[in-house]
């Protein structure tokens, strides 16, 4: 899907006296393509809010909370393509929407953050909820996680600072979000007749490697004897080019947690994913050792990596990203390639197939890697067991809601289930955030995605922990009517937590969450549910019951807390990272 992010070209003028700042900058950003805006209402930023309602092309989606409205903004984005608006208020609106704000940076998702503030001639006094310097100091707190950090001098200037805001958090390299502070006499302030033309962005050349360089490349992994392609999420809008180029190299290649399916995971070069929860394809492949790895579009952070050390000691890894600070730091570089993936991509597959340079037996390598089965239990889907294992649970979601329907996961350990054991075949089938690795997002993230396309249902996959923290969310799809499906994984604690815990010092952890009845919780909020806690129970027939109204539903799914996946967890991955050399050398 191509990301359309250019502004209009048509002026914005402005003629009417009574109009506000606040009004400027919602034409400003509609015109521009921002027109869907989630947030929690709050005094300050009532201007705004006013000027979103009252537009006749801007969507306001009232959220429970910042940061899950974030979430919900950045679901929304990976589902359309279109850049979001984000509404909050002064003080806690701010300070809350800054875990999900960082999460959007970390994943370089474009998003205008309008922050309301208390009237500009009250900073510097004590003033309740005052973001300014010698209040909170939002600028500085969001400055090392967002593209720029704007405050509003005067409502003049409305139009172009939401102008400025947009080109900042869709320029070229980076994408990211924007925070724009208003303080809200400046944005009830009338806007002067203002006539503002902003031209679409130039084309350009997307940077990539000389013609030697990636010739040098292409032979290495042609003559490579056991050759590996790691794709990241930074490979999202070069789905195509990527796999031509697999396929021109004839390299077997794995993906990174956040590019799970990205691909197709049926792919017969694909060993699914690798790093933390990765496939018994990746790590049998990977294990004797890889003498040369190409990595495109990740920072092969821990969870990236985890078991799954894509390169042999004294093999030759080779990484593409348009950000430099990212080689070596993980695992050893020999190459670093400051270039777009997507064109270096499409340089790649080229010189392979005008110089017919590809890997004449990888190929073989992987279909010898493909004869195990790629599951920590190859039985998952018939488990017996009388209290559903989660890895059934899983199975019997994906056969209920078919191929049409997309996942997203939450983080615990239900996500290490759902990254091992489903089967996804299209970008927009799998989504997960961790960017940051934030309880809840996979709520909000549902949502949004649900919101920009409801055609087909999202199950969010997400733990009883996560529901505590942010179910309230799942008043938004009733509210929209969603088709939502929360799939609450219920094992009464922080399940990757408590794992973890016992393995690193031994002993039970003591803050095990009390047992709910998500079901009469969902109940109360007017959603449709049922409790889950024998194998076969989740059924597509159940499924649709549940959701005959086309509305949000819950699965309290009450399954053995005990089962887990062989070396999956974080503390695994931390461990691979710290122990097993890597930091460069």
């Amino acid at each position: 899907m191509k990301r359309d992010v250019s502004v209009k070209t048509h002026p914005i003028v402005v003629q009417s006296t009574d109009r506000t700042a606040a009004d400027a900058i919602i034409d400003t950003l509609v015109d521009a393509g921002v027109d869907t805006f989630f947030g929690v209402p709050g005094g300050p930023v009532m201007p705004l809010f006013d000027a979103v309602v009252r537009h006749p092309k801007a969507r306001l989606v009232e959220s429970r909370h910042e940061s899950t409205a974030v979430f919900s903004a950045m679901g929304y984005w990976a589902q359309s393509g279109r850049v979001p608006g984000l509404l909050v208020t002064a003080g806690p609106g701010g300070t809350n929407a800054v875990t999900g704000v960082a999460s959007a940076y970390f994943e370089s998702v474009p998003l205008v953050v309008l922050c309301g503030d208390v009237v500009w001639a009250t900073t510097g006094r004590i003033h309740l909820q005052d973001m300014g310097p010698d209040g909170v100091g939002i600028e500085t707190m969001m400055q090392p996680v967002t593209r720029a950090a704007l405050r509003l001098p005067a409502s003049s200037a409305a139009a172009g600072y939401a102008a400025h805001a947009v080109a900042l958090a869709t320029s070229s390299g980076r994408q990211g979000p924007v925070l724009l502070v208003v303080p809200r006499d400046r944005a009830s302030a009338p806007e002067s007749p203002t006539e503002l033309v902003v031209a679409s962005s130039p084309s350009h050349v997307l940077p990539t490697a000389d013609l030697a360089t990636v010739t040098e490349v292409a032979r290495c992994l042609a003559h490579a004897q056991r050759p590996l392609v790691v794709v990241g999420s930074g490979c999202r809008e070069a789905v195509h080019e990527v796999r031509a180029m697999i396929e021109a190299l004839n390299v077997p290649f794995v993906t990174t947690p956040r590019a799970k399916g990205m691909l197709g995971e049926n792919h017969e070069l694909s060993l699914r994913t690798g790093g933390m929860a990765a496939s018994w394809w990746a790590r049998g492949y990977i294990e004797p050792g890889v003498d040369v790895a190409l990595v495109l579009g990740t920072d092969l952070d821990d969870v990236s990596v985890g078991p799954t050390r894509y390169v042999a000691e004294g093999g030759d890894l080779i990484h593409v990203d348009l950000d430099p600070t990212v080689f070596g730091r993980g695992l050893k570089t020999s190459m670093g390639v400051v270039a777009d993936v997507r064109a270096f991509a499409v340089e790649l597959a080229a010189t392979s197939k005008v110089n017919h340079i590809s890997n004449p037996h990888a190929g073989a390598l992987a279909t010898q890697a493909k004869a195990q089965s790629p599951f920590d239990r190859p039985d998952f889907a018939t488990d017996p067991a009388h209290l559903i294992a989660p890895h059934r649970a899983v199975h019997d979601l994906a056969e209920a809601m078919g191929p049409s329907a997309r996942f997203v996961t939450d983080i615990g350990e239900h996500m290490l289930f759902a990254l091992h054991y489903l089967t996804t075949e299209r970008r927009e089938a799998f989504g997960i955030h961790l960017g940051l690795g934030s309880m809840a997002s996979g709520i909000g993230s549902a949502i949004g995605r649900a919101l920009a396309d409801p055609s087909t249902p999202v199950v969010c996959i997400c733990g009883d922990g996560c529901m505590q923290m942010a179910g309230s969310e799942l008043l938004v799809a009733v509210e929209h009517n969603l088709p939502v499906l929360a799939a609450v994984f219920n094992d009464g604690r922080y399940n990757m937590v408590y794992h973890g815990y016992q393995q690193e010092f031994g002993r039970q952890e003591p803050w095990a969450a009390p047992p709910i009845d998500f079901s009469l919780w969902a109940a109360s909020m007017g959603i449709p549910s049922t409790v889950i806690e024998k194998p076969g129970q989740i059924t597509a027939d159940l499924v649709s019951a549940l959701m005959a109204s086309g509305g949000p539903a819950l699965l309290d799914i009450r399954h053995d807390p005990n089962v887990r996946i062989k070396g999956a967890g974080r503390v695994e991955a931390l461990q691979q990272m710290s122990h097993g050399g890597g930091q460069p050398c």
